[in-house]
C-alpha cells in the first residue's frame, strides 16, 4: 500500500498520531513508505505564511476554500526575491517527524524496512500557486523556488541517512498537459518542457536522495482541476521524462499515476487505461485507483491498469492524499486499497 501523504485533521495532530493512524489501518499489508504530512491541504498553510514575509504583498485576497478563492501574491516593490524568501521553513518540523518516525520504527518490528516519506512540492507548483493567475511571474522566479527546494533537500538529506524518501508532488504536469491540448502539438511541447523541468530538479538533488513522483489532477476541497478522459497525458509526459532522467543520471523513481480524481472513483473501462500500453517499461507504477466511494470497484480498476501496462503495480494508492476526507471516509479509502491489494494476490 502507498499513502500519498495528507490525512484528515482529526488524526494528524502530531507526527506520532498521524503515523500511528496509518499503521493501524494497514493491518498485515506492506507499506511502501510511512508518510507524515501534517497539512491536510497540502501547501495551503505555507501559502498563508507568505503574507507575513517582508518579500511579499497580497495582490488579491483569498482564503483557499476552493479554486475560485485563491490568494495572489506579488513581490514587494524594490525587493529582489531570494531562496530564503520562498523557503518552506520547515526544518524543525521535518526534524521532529524524523525523530518520531525513528522512535516508532524502533517499537514496531514490522516497520524495520520502511522509510519515512516527506512531501516535496515541485518548485514549479509552488511558484504557480504563489503568483496565482500570473504564469509569467511563476516562470520568472522559478529558479529562486528551485534553489530553495534544492537547499532544503540537500541540508536535510545530510542528516537522514537512508531513512527518508521524498515524494515530489506536481499537479502542474497534468493540468498543464490539459491546457496545452488546445494548441496543435501542444501536449508534446508541454510534456517536453515539463519533463525537462522535473529532470533538471532531480538532477540537482543529492545522488542518494530517493524520490517518488506523484502526479495529480488537483484536489482542493475534494474537487479536481482536470477531469481526465484517459491516461494518455500521463503516459506522454512520462515517456518524455524517462529519457530526460537517464540523461541527467537519475534512476526512474516509482510514479504514482492517478486514475480516480476529486470525489470520483477510478473509471472501469479498458479505453481509459489503454494508453499505458505505450508506457516506458522501466516505470514502476503506483496505481492511484482506490476511492472511498467505490471500494469494490478498486479491484477491477487495478486489474485494468495492470493489464494495459503489462506489469504488476508497484503499489496501490488513492488518487491523492486523504486530508480532504473525514476520518470515516479515509478509513473507507484505505479499505478500497486493501480490497484491490487482496484481489491482486489471488
Amino acid at each position: 500500500m502507498h499513502f500519498v501523504g495528507s490525512l484528515p485533521p482529526d488524526v494528524c495532530g502530531t507526527p506520532r498520531e498521524a503515523m500511528e493512524w496509518i499503521t493501524r489501518q494497514v493491518g498485515d499489508h506492506r507499506l511502501t513508505t510511512l508518510p507524515c504530512d501534517l497539512d491536510p491541504n497540502w501547501i495551503v498553510a505555507y501559502l498563508r505564511t507568505l503574507a507575513e514575509r517582508p518579500a511579499f504583498e497580497v495582490d488579491r485576497p483569498g482564503e483557499y476554500t476552493g479554486y475560485k478563492d485563491m490568494r495572489r501574491y506579488g513581490v514587494r516593490r524594490g525587493h529582489k526575491l531570494q531562496p530564503a524568501d520562498v523557503a518552506m521553513a520547515r526544518e524543525d518540523a521535518l526534524r521532529e517527524m524524523l525523530e518520531e518516525f525513528r522512535a516508532l520504527r524502533a517499537e514496531r518490528p514490522e516497520l524495520a524496512d520502511v522509510r519515512l516519506q516527506l512531501s516535496l512540492p515541485n518548485p514549479l507548483d509552488l511558484a504557480i500557486f504563489v503568483f496565482e493567475g500570473r504564469p509569467w511571474l511563476s516562470l520568472r522566479y522559478l529558479s529562486v523556488f528551485t534553489q530553495a527546494v534544492v537547499d532544503e533537500v540537500t541540508a536535510f538529506n545530510a542528516v537522514t541517512g537512508q531513512d527518508v524518501v521524498w515524494q515530489l508532488e506536481t499537479p502542474s504536469v497534468l493540468v498543464g498537459m490539459d491546457m496545452a491540448k488546445r494548441l496543435p502539438g501542444g501536449r508534446s511541447f508541454a510534456a517536453r518542457l515539463l519533463a525537462r523541468q522535473v529532470a533538471g530538479l532531480l538532477g540537482r538533488l543529492p545522488a542518494d536522495a530517493d524520490v517518488i513522483l506523484h502526479l495529480c489532477y488537483g484536489n482542493l476541497a475534494n474537487t479536481e482541476l482536470v477531469a481526465p478522459r484517459d491516461l494518455g497525458p500521463a503516459v506522454k509526459y512520462l515517456n518524455f521524462l524517462a529519457p530526460a532522467l537517464r540523461r541527467a543520471g537519475r534512476p526512474l523513481p516509482p510514479v504514482h499515476i492517478p486514475a480516480a480524481y476529486g470525489a470520483h472513483p477510478s473509471p472501469r473501462t479498458e479505453e481509459f487505461y489503454r494508453p499505458l500500453r505505450r508506457l516506458d517499461p522501466e516505470w514502476r507504477i503506483i496505481a492511484g485507483i482506490a476511492a472511498a466511494t467505490d471500494p469494490e470497484g478498486s479491484a477491477e480498476s487495478l486489474r485494468l491498469i495492470e493489464a494495459a501496462a503489462g506489469r504488476e503495480a508497484y503499489a496501490v494508492a488513492t488518487a491523492c492524499g486523504l486530508g480532504r476526507h473525514t476520518v470515516e471516509q479515509a478509513a473507507r479509502a484505505v479499505e478500497a486499497m486493501a480490497v484491490a491489494v487482496g484481489a491482486g494476490r489471488r
